[in-house]
């Protein structure tokens, strides 16, 4: 049996979960900055896709949900998918490449902005990966091509990515060694990408700063995010905008000892997620209970019957160690995250001994302790 994890383990782990997801946001907010705002893709591609539902005609209407997908031409899109990586083990490996398999088909893109939709001729995958293994990945993906245990139609073209932190940007380049290319000879030859990464060997960098605007407007990706980045977006991005006004010059305090409870029920959050921020979809009834659940596991939150919570809602910004940084829509959501984590550890692990003070936010009582 598997020992339980250290209140130092538990904090970190909540806090790699949050990265890597936020991480995935980043990288498809990197791509859509480059079709919609770099020339000449930002003035002549059809439409660029975020988090995409694309039917396939083959299969009756099915949906698939790529990361990404971008309507280059008429006769020309490109899919986008980002993976953390590849199993060593070879069935498994074989099992991430089927699931890239099923955008090996027609599908219909998004071609306007009121929801038309298109089925270019063709299209292709882009497949983005860590540095770390993306060489190795692509040598067995090789491998398994050329001895035809899986067959792509459409190229499947192998991006490696890394943050450059001495020059803070994402960097993305074509790995090197592969055969697949991109199949984009119908478009016009500024818009190619096979001659922008491929023949030119050009990469694309992207600092943070150029995709701030795009991620105020998209927090979430296709999958459903782990429940301490929900609850990260719910802390910053909304519980704010439900407080009165007296509680909002309270807020603005940064008394972090000071709690102004909030009466919410989960459709209420939902419907002001939805009405407060454009995303396409999301599970949101579901992945906001659970967030008012772990509050209430750590002592944020109170429920007070089927779907209805008060929330013990505080500024906690000098608990982030910066007094004169001001929480907000401007915050850095990683710092939340990891202090939002400490009380989500206190509330999983109880108050055991083996949780050193010093590991987390000062010991206060609560509305709700």
């Amino acid at each position: 049996m598997p020992e339980s994890p250290t209140f130092d383990q538990c904090v970190e782990q909540l806090h790699r979960e949050f990265r890597a997801y936020d991480t995935a946001v980043d990288l498809v907010s990197c791509w859509e900055f480059f079709f919609t705002q770099v020339k000449p893709f930002s003035s002549s591609i059809c439409q660029f896709d975020r988090f995409p539902r694309l039917s396939s005609s083959e299969e009756g209407g099915t949906e698939k949900t790529p990361d990404f997908g971008v309507l280059i031409s008429p006769s020309y899109g490109l899919i986008g998918e980002t993976k953390a990586g590849f199993p060593i083990e070879q069935k498994s490996f074989l099992g991430h490449l089927r699931k890239l398999k099923k955008y090996d088909r027609p599908l219909e893109f998004k071609a306007g902005p009121k929801g038309e939709r298109l089925a270019p001729t063709t299209h292709d995958i882009l497949l983005l990966i860590p540095l770390r293994d993306a060489q190795e990945i692509v040598t067995r993906l090789g491998e398994i091509l050329r001895g035809g245990l899986i067959q792509f139609e459409r190229s499947l073209v192998v991006f490696e990515w890394y943050y450059d932190h001495d020059r803070n940007e994402f960097v993305f380049r074509k790995v090197s060694g592969q055969s697949s290319d991109f199949r984009d000879a119908s478009v016009r030859e500024e818009l190619k990408l096979s001659t922008c990464f491929s023949r030119r060997a050009a990469s694309l960098k992207v600092t943070p700063e150029k995709i701030q605007a795009i991620k105020a407007t998209w927090q979430f990706c296709n999958d459903a995010p782990p429940t301490i980045f929900t609850l990260v977006f719910l802390w910053t991005k909304v519980f704010y905008f439900l407080l009165t006004q007296a509680q909002r010059e309270e807020w603005r305090r940064r008394n972090a000892q000071k709690e102004m409870p909030l009466d919410v029920t989960v459709s209420q959050l939902a419907a002001e997620i939805e009405g407060r921020y454009p995303l396409r979809w999301g599970h949101w009834l579901d992945w906001c209970r659970d967030s008012l659940d772990a509050l209430t596991l750590s002592g944020l939150a109170r429920k007070i019957e089927n779907d209805r919570y008060v929330v013990g809602y505080r500024n906690i910004t000098r608990e982030l160690g910066e007094p004169g940084h001001l929480a907000g829509p401007q915050s850095r959501p990683s710092d939340f995250a990891r202090s939002l984590a400490t009380y989500l550890c206190r509330g999983r692990l109880g108050t055991s001994k083996e949780v050193p003070p010093e590991s987390g936010p000062p010991s206060q009582p609560t509305l709700f302790s």
